[in-house]
């Protein structure tokens, strides 16, 4: 599995790039400058770590990475006849028994800066695992793997990041293959109708020759299934229509995703109260048991109300129409989600956790043809089935919720008015880590997500971005990325994307390998 790891590396791998020069006056406690000669140039790449051995014999030596250059000094400073290359070096941290550690000094000048090898960076990065993302920044022989049994990466949740054209999807792309053939559950909200066709192999031709260097060779999700909401249209014949089923919600979510006002919230509720009362639904003392009640998919099912009673209901009592009562406000919101035909069809099922939630299986649902209401809607119905499905059942399989476009579920302009889908999405996601269920939020916006988002990514894979507005919101909630390498990220190219993870030492430039399976669009 993955890319050869140690092939021309134990050779070249130990090779001298040159030596550290003199400070200068403007000198930095985290940097030193490499000294080189021309023949280097081709081996000095921004993003290579280097193992420094100090001349001085007081420190053993310590770990970098080259940063900036190489730059070309005035040729008048030549070295044995030949125009010295220099490069602005990171200091990483002292190496101790082959294990970075924070230092308080630096190499002194004259100390030998060598390539490492191969299987050096890995242990130094800890980017061996199971699950191939690509391979280093700058060193195709490297590959950059993650771990699909620890519990530090996946199910600590991930986020992907980018702007149109960045890669982003096909990243999106190669997690949902990766934890898929590792034995994961995949069930992907696709808001746009990208993934329609993952069961099928890239026909990117041009791609094919680089996915057989990673053992990926051109292939499809082997078990996919496709759904779509009723009354939203598939292009696949094999597609299968659910229904999003309203008593199935948190009435407070309800009220958000409809933009209620607080009188129509009210009559609402009233209006929720007055059939639970018929139904004569006792008090639930459980957790557990609350949510079971979401898991009986079936037209069978027993509801306390439908979409249709709630707003004949509304009409019934608008002559009582208040400040505190909207009833006749609350009744056009309501046919308004009535027209859309996504909810309460009879003849359908709901949404099943059940089929969905099976070791290797992917599973798409398509809502690119809904409204923005009915795919947050979905959104929010997949997110509580599915972590209900994971209480009931603590021998599903490891799964992953893959969130596109989040910003358009939650975003910061409307996080003061969507408190309960924040609660929700929060309850989900830190305690749905516990049990192996895991989310990927996808989204080309992080400047309009709200923070919280950004806490519950512990693993974040940022690809290109140019507006400071979404690169402030990211700088602002991730610790252990250096100006230099947000600096790079602007000018990233299609593909390549800066990985930071629990799992990971430190975060590293990493060039995304193509995916396997067939998408509808390409970035």
């Amino acid at each position: 599995m993955g890319i050869p790891t140690e092939t021309t590396t134990t050779v070249t791998g130990l090779a001298v790039l040159g030596h550290i020069d003199w400070d200068s006056e403007s000198a930095v406690n985290e940097r030193v400058v490499m000294r080189s000669v021309g023949a280097s140039r081709s081996r000095i790449l921004r993003d290579q770590f280097v193992r420094i051995e100090d001349c001085n014999g007081t420190h053993s030596s310590f770990l970098g990475r080259i940063i900036g250059g190489p730059f070309f000094p005035d040729d008048r400073h030549k070295s044995n006849g030949e125009a010295p290359v220099i490069a602005e070096v990171e200091i990483q941290g002292e190496l101790v028994e082959g294990r970075p550690l924070d230092t308080a000094n630096r190499p002194a000048p004259g100390s030998t800066v060598r390539e490492l090898t191969t299987n050096e960076i890995r242990e130094l990065i800890g980017c061996h695992g199971d699950m191939v993302l690509g391979t280093l920044g700058g060193r195709p022989d490297v590959p950059v793997c993650l771990n699909s049994r620890s519990k530090s990466v996946l199910p600590r949740n991930i986020g992907v990041f980018g702007t149109v054209g960045s890669g982003k999807s096909n990243t999106a792309q190669v997690l949902i293959e990766e934890a898929a053939s590792h034995g994961w559950a995949v069930i992907v909200v696709d808001v746009e109708g990208e993934y329609v066709a993952l069961d099928g192999g890239s026909v990117e031709e041009s791609l094919h020759t680089t996915l057989v260097k990673f053992n990926r060779p051109p292939a499809g999700v082997s078990d996919f299934h496709l759904y779509h909401p009723a009354s939203c249209a598939s292009e696949r014949q094999d597609s299968k229509p659910f229904t999003l089923r309203l008593a199935d919600f948190e009435t407070n979510i309800v009220v958000e995703l409809i933009q209620a006002t607080m009188a129509e919230r009210n009559a609402l509720l009233d209006c929720v109260d007055h059939f639970q009362g018929r139904a004569g639904s006792r008090l639930v003392t459980t957790e557990s048991e609350a949510m079971l009640g979401l898991l009986d998919p079936s037209p069978q099912a027993k509801l306390p109300f439908t979409l249709r009673q709630l707003r004949d209901r509304a009409n019934e009592r608008s002559s009582r129409n208040s400040e505190q009562f909207d009833y006749q406000g609350l009744a056009v919101k309501l046919l308004w989600l009535l027209r859309s035909g996504a909810i309460d069809q009879p003849e359908l099922r709901g949404l099943d956790p059940a089929e969905m939630m099976v070791q290797g299986r992917v599973t798409v649902i398509d809502v690119s043809v809904a409204n923005d209401t009915v795919k947050n809607l979905v959104t929010a119905d997949l997110l509580r089935k599915a972590f209900a499905y994971k209480l009931a059942h603590a021998e599903a399989p490891p799964t992953i919720l893959v969130i596109e476009e989040a910003h358009s579920f939650i975003s910061r302009e409307k996080v003061q008015t969507m408190q309960a889908t924040l609660q929700m999405l929060r309850n989900v996601t830190r305690r749905g880590r516990k049990r192996w269920l895991a989310t990927a939020f996808i989204s080309q916006q992080p400047g309009h997500l709200p923070p919280e988002i950004f806490e519950l990514c512990n693993t974040r894979i940022v690809h290109t971005l140019r507006s400071m507005h979404n690169l402030e919101a990211l700088i602002t909630t991730t610790s252990d990325m250096t100006r230099e390498m947000w600096a790079r990220c602007p000018l990233l190219g299609t593909g390549e994307a800066i990985v930071s993870s629990p799992q990971l030492k430190r975060p590293v430039t990493v060039s995304i390998r193509p995916a396997h399976s067939q998408r509808k669009f390409v970035d």
